[in-house]
C-alpha cells in the first residue's frame, strides 16, 4: 500500500514551502501593532502625569472608559485589516493546491523568500521549459486594465500587483544570475482568485493575468525551448536551499 501511495505521488509535481504563511504573520503584525503601541504611551503618559494615585474613583472610571473605547476602535480596524491577510492565504493555499497536481516534470516552491532578497513569493514553479513567479491576489468585485495599470472600484491599489510581480521577478532574475543559471526564462504571472477579470487569460506589459481556473493552462503552454535536465535541477537545488 505504502509503494502504490509513492508511486502515485511521484506522478505530481514536487513541493516544497508552506503557501499562505507570510500573510497570517504579517497580518497580525500589521493589525495589531497599533493596539500595542497606544497602550505603551497610553501608561507612559498617565504614570508620567500622575506619579501618584491623585484620581478620584470616577475620573478613573472615566479614563477607562476612554481607554475601552479607543481599544474596541483599534480591535474593529484591526479585525477587518487581519481579515484581509487571511483572504490572501486563503488564495495562496488555493493556489497551492491547483499546482500540486501538475506532472512530475514541474517542481513548486510556496511562501518562499530568498535569503536577503526583499520580496515575498507566494508561488515559483519551476517547469521543464522555464520558470514562473505566481502571484495570488483573492480580491472580491471586478479588475480593469487601463494604460498598462490595474484598477480595482475604479482606483488603482497602494500596492500595485503588476509592479509587485514585477519586483518579485527581477529579484528571482538576480537570483538565477548570482547561481549560474541566468540563461533560464522567467516568467510573471498574477492569478487572481474570486475576481472578474476583463479577460481570462490576457497579457498585460509582459505580464500574463489569468483565472484562478485557468492558471495550470498557463503554466503548461510555452513558447520556450525544454531546459536541461542539470540546468532545471541546479535550480530548483538553489531554492531548496533556500528553504533549508
Amino acid at each position: 500500500m505504502e509503494n502504490s501511495s509513492q508511486s502515485l505521488s511521484s506522478q505530481f509535481a514536487r513541493v516544497y514551502g508552506s503557501p499562505g504563511e507570510a500573510p497570517r504573520v504579517l497580518g497580525l503584525l500589521r493589525a495589531f501593532w497599533p493596539l500595542l503601541f497606544i497602550c505603551l504611551i497610553t501608561g507612559y503618559l498617565l504614570r508620567a502625569l500622575f506619579p501618584v494615585p491623585t484620581l478620584s474613583l470616577s475620573q478613573v472610571g472615566i479614563l477607562f472608559f476612554l481607554v475601552a473605547v479607543v481599544a474596541g476602535l483599534l480591535l474593529a480596524w484591526g479585525d477587518r485589516r487581519l481579515g484581509n491577510f487571511l483572504k490572501g492565504a486563503k488564495g495562496e493555499e488555493w493556489v497551492a493546491h491547483e499546482l500540486a497536481f501538475l506532472s512530475d516534470e514541474y517542481t513548486v516552491f510556496n511562501g518562499l523568500r530568498l535569503g536577503g532578497g526583499k520580496e515575498n513569493f507566494d508561488h515559483i514553479v519551476v517547469g521543464p521549459s522555464s520558470v514562473f513567479v505566481v502571484e495570488t491576489k483573492n480580491w472580491k468585485g471586478a479588475v480593469e486594465f487601463r494604460s498598462g495599470k490595474l484598477y480595482a472600484g475604479g482606483k488603482e491599489p497602494s500596492r500595485p500587483p503588476l509592479k509587485q510581480v514585477k519586483a518579485a521577478t527581477a529579484e528571482l532574475i538576480r537570483f538565477l544570475d548570482h547561481a549560474q543559471a541566468g540563461e533560464i526564462p522567467v516568467h510573471s504571472v498574477l492569478c487572481f482568485i474570486s475576481t472578474q477579470l476583463p479577460e481570462e487569460i490576457m497579457n498585460v506589459n509582459g505580464v500574463v493575468v489569468c483565472n484562478g481556473h485557468r492558471l495550470v493552462e498557463v503554466l503548461q503552454e510555452t513558447f520556450d525551448k525544454p531546459l536541461a535536465t542539470p540546468l532545471r535541477e541546479l535550480m530548483v537545488n538553489e531554492l531548496k536551499n533556500v528553504i533549508e
